[in-house]
């Protein structure tokens, strides 16, 4: 389930970063899905008819009510951008696209429930055991950098994140950029210590042969309200790291030279275009 939820958190994100395959991928999310969803456990033929079934609905409902809401925000940071932007602007639009996320998980809770309560114990502990190695490789993964190491790197993906939505930085915006990823904070360690700690509870959940009322409840617990799992520390890293986002990005729409600014409205228009085509064309 943590899988599921992570990939289609990538589609919602995606929204976001303009690609050419972007109409491709969200049109077929229902192969994506079972692509990522096989590694991770094996269903029946009946449980597959389940899952395929309910994703139809899940996804004719992201395109119809969804999607028109994903436009309306971009239109809103577009008019931003080209006019009085601020930092409180942009976090409120890093606060919406949370909200679109739990909206999704609302959604989503109740057909994915059915699905998890049906899991047999072999195909319980293949989903657990699958979760635990997917954390376990992210910690593996985890490249052991010593604050300033990590402060650079965190700084050179910034910058070419800007420059895939303004094309190139002057230097004197790429000498502001880092100085301003400076206060950047890691997160890597108490996010992963969420993720164990939902694991956990997620396998607790699995295996405690719950009756069906109560499995309802604590599998909404987890799925949709998980991040209340999440202790002070991390909160106070993301928020700050949140603040530190909407400043740079300030920065650069306050500095961006007539290119840039042509850039990343030609950027905006394509994504919005692409999710209009969406939603006139299933």
């Amino acid at each position: 389930m943590l899988k599921i939820k992570s990939t289609l958190m990538w589609v919602l994100l995606a929204v976001l970063v303009s690609g050419c395959s972007f109409r491709f991928v969200y049109n077929h999310l229902d192969w994506w899905t079972n692509w990522y969803l096989d590694d991770y456990v094996t269903l029946t033929d009946q449980q597959q008819q389940l899952f395929d079934n309910e994703f139809e609905q899940l996804h004719l409902w992201h395109r119809t009510s969804q999607l028109p809401v994903y436009v309306q925000q971009l239109k809103s940071i577009k008019a931003d951008i080209n006019g009085d932007i601020n930092a409180q602007r942009v976090k409120d639009n890093l606060a919406q696209l949370i909200q679109h996320w739990q909206n999704f998980l609302m959604a989503a809770e109740p057909k994915l429930q059915p699905l998890a309560f049906s899991l047999s114990n072999s195909q319980k502990q293949q989903l657990i055991t699958a979760i635990q190695e997917n954390n376990q490789d992210n910690i593996d993964d985890f490249e052991n950098l010593n604050e300033q190491e990590w402060l650079e790197e965190r700084s050179d993906e910034q910058k070419d994140q800007l420059k895939s939505w303004f094309g190139r930085l002057t230097d004197e915006q790429k000498d502001q950029v880092t100085k301003l990823s400076e206060k950047y904070q890691r997160s890597f360690m108490p996010r992963m210590a969420y993720r164990q700690q939902w694991t956990n509870e997620f396998a607790q959940l699995l295996n405690g042969d719950l009756p069906d009322h109560q499995f309802k409840f604590e599998f909404y617990r987890l799925f949709v309200n998980g991040r209340s799992l999440r202790d002070e520390q991390l909160n106070t890293i993301s928020d700050n790291n949140s603040e530190v986002f909407a400043n740079i990005f300030l920065y650069m729409v306050t500095t961006a030279n007539d290119k840039q600014r042509k850039r990343i409205n030609k950027k905006l228009d394509k994504v919005i275009g692409d999710l209009e085509y969406l939603i006139s064309n299933d």
